[in-house]
C-alpha cells in the first residue's frame, strides 16, 4: 500500500507524454488529462495522510510534475500552433530556466533534485490546469482568439515567475530541505523561532 503514491507519480510520466498525441482527440484528451491531473493530487496526499512520504517518492514526484508541466507546455505551444506574443514566448523560456534552475539548486544545497510543495506553486498550477483544455476544446473552432489566449498566459506566467522566484528564496534560506514548506513568510517564522 505505501507504494502507492509513487505508482501515481510514475504513471503521471506516460499519461502526460500521451496528452501530446491527443489534442486532436479533445474528449480523450480531456480524460487522460483530468486522470492525469488527479494522480498529481492524489500522491501527495495519500503520502502525507498515510505517512508513506520518502526521498525517492519526492523525487518521482518531482519529475513527473516536471514532465507534466513541460508535455503541456508542448500541448498549447508545439501540437497547437497557436499564434502567440512574443512576450508569451520569452516568459515561457525564461520560467522554464527559472523552474531547472531552482531544481539544480536545490540539488547543490540538500544534495537532491526537488521541487517544493509552496501555497504559491500550488495555486498557480489550478489557472494552468484550467487554461490547458480550454486551449485544446476551443482552439479548433477558433472560438478563443488568440489575444485572449495570450492574456490568459501572461497572467498564469506572471503568477508562476512570481512563485519561483518565492521557491527560489525559499531553498537559498531554508537550513534543511522541506518539500511542505508553504511560504517564505513561514519559514521566516521557523527561522526566527530557532527550529
Amino acid at each position: 500500500m505505501k507504494h502507492i503514491p509513487n505508482i501515481l507519480s510514475l504513471a503521471r510520466i506516460p499519461l502526460s507524454v500521451s496528452l501530446l498525441f491527443l489534442t486532436g482527440q479533445r474528449w480523450a484528451f480531456l480524460a487522460v488529462y483530468i486522470v492525469t491531473g488527479l494522480t498529481d493530487a492524489v500522491d501527495g496526499f495519500l503520502a502525507r495522510r498515510y505517512h508513506w512520504e520518502s526521498p525517492a517518492g519526492a523525487k518521482l514526484d518531482a519529475a513527473a510534475d516536471f514532465v507534466f508541466m513541460f508535455a503541456l507546455l508542448g500541448v498549447v505551444f508545439g501540437v497547437m500552433r497557436l499564434k502567440f506574443a512574443r512576450y508569451v514566448v520569452v516568459s515561457v523560456l525564461v520560467l522554464a530556466a527559472l523552474k531547472l534552475f531552482n531544481l539544480v539548486f536545490t540539488k547543490l544545497r540538500f544534495g537532491q533534485f526537488a521541487t517544493l510543495h509552496s501555497n504559491a506553486n500550488r495555486y498557480t498550477a489550478l489557472p494552468f490546469f484550467a487554461i490547458v483544455p480550454v486551449c485544446v476544446l476551443f482552439s479548433e473552432k477558433r472560438a478563443l482568439a488568440p489575444g485572449f489566449i495570450n492574456v490568459l498566459l501572461a497572467v498564469f506566467l506572471a503568477a508562476v515567475f512570481a512563485a519561483n522566484l518565492e521557491e527560489t528564496l525559499i531553498i537559498a534560506k531554508s537550513r534543511a530541505y522541506d518539500a511542505d514548506t508553504r511560504s517564505y513568510r513561514q519559514l521566516k517564522k521557523k527561522l526566527h523561532a530557532g527550529e
